[in-house]
């Protein structure tokens, strides 16, 4: 089985480069079950990182480019690399084989599964609603406690961990004391990929949802069954089953 996971944006270009590109692909394969290959590819240009719902709008349109070449490729499952699910909606339309998984609508479904109330520690203001809409999306409004924000950018969060996990304490501690949330979801992959989760699950003493990890269950137990998305509920653009390209939908 192969996996890959697919980095909307162009991670190798940023300050964190190739080099991140390489541990996320070794973290991955070291969690992912045996006889499964895992790789990582990011895309050619777009935000450095998806602060903000314009970010994750600007994405969509080359992270589309690169899910439908990899279910040509053979990709079994392609997992999206951002927490807040962008463009996953197009990218189930576009592709027919391949299973898509988006960690966001991943991770909230479990936590469902693991608690009555689940809150979400993320990176900036920016993302709370988007995050909230997400979360009302996959029909789990009522199971979020809410979102807290540790106010750190996403291509800082590693330069010091020690105090990322600590404002994701303090982040995750507001959500169980003010807002009642019996366990949290870690609303960011940079996050995710520090394993900020051990960290707070050990503080904190509720279960933490790594949503890599999440994401990775679900897209390996959804290729190994065959549960692919239904084409009622997302049907191929009108267009492209008619014959045309994704360049042809852009005019000018």
């Amino acid at each position: 089985m192969r996996i890959v996971y697919a980095v909307p944006g162009p991670m190798s270009k940023t300050a964190l480069g190739s080099a991140e590109v390489r541990r996320r692909q070794e973290l991955l394969q070291r969690w992912a079950p045996e006889g499964v290959e895992v790789a990582v590819q990011d895309v050619p240009s777009g935000p450095a990182s998806i602060e903000s719902a314009y970010e994750e709008h600007v994405s969509v349109e080359q992270t589309a480019r690169l899910v439908t070449r990899l279910e040509a490729e053979g990709a079994d499952a392609i997992i999206l690399g951002c927490y807040g699910d962008p463009g996953l909606d197009a990218l189930c339309e576009l592709t027919e084989r391949a299973i898509v998984v988006g960690p966001g609508a991943a991770s909230a479904h479990l936590a469902a599964m693991l608690g009555h109330r689940f809150g979400i520690v993320t990176i900036a203001d920016g993302v709370v609603h988007p995050l909230r809409r997400l979360v009302a999306d996959a029909g789990l409004a009522g199971s979020l406690a809410g979102v807290a924000v540790v106010d750190v950018p996403v291509l800082e969060l590693g330069a010091d961990r020690e105090a990322s996990a600590l404002r994701a304490a303090d982040a995750g501690r507001r959500l169980i004391e003010r807002d009642g949330a019996d366990l949290l979801v870690l609303g960011c992959m940079s996050m995710a990929f520090l394993e900020l989760d051990v960290d707070l699950q050990a503080k904190l003493g509720v279960p933490v949802l790594n949503p890599v990890k999440a994401a990775l269950a679900i897209a390996h137990a959804r290729a190994l069954f065959g549960w692919r998305h239904s084409k009622t509920a997302y049907p191929t653009p009108r267009k492209l089953a008619a014959g045309a390209t994704l360049d042809d939908l852009v005019v000018g």
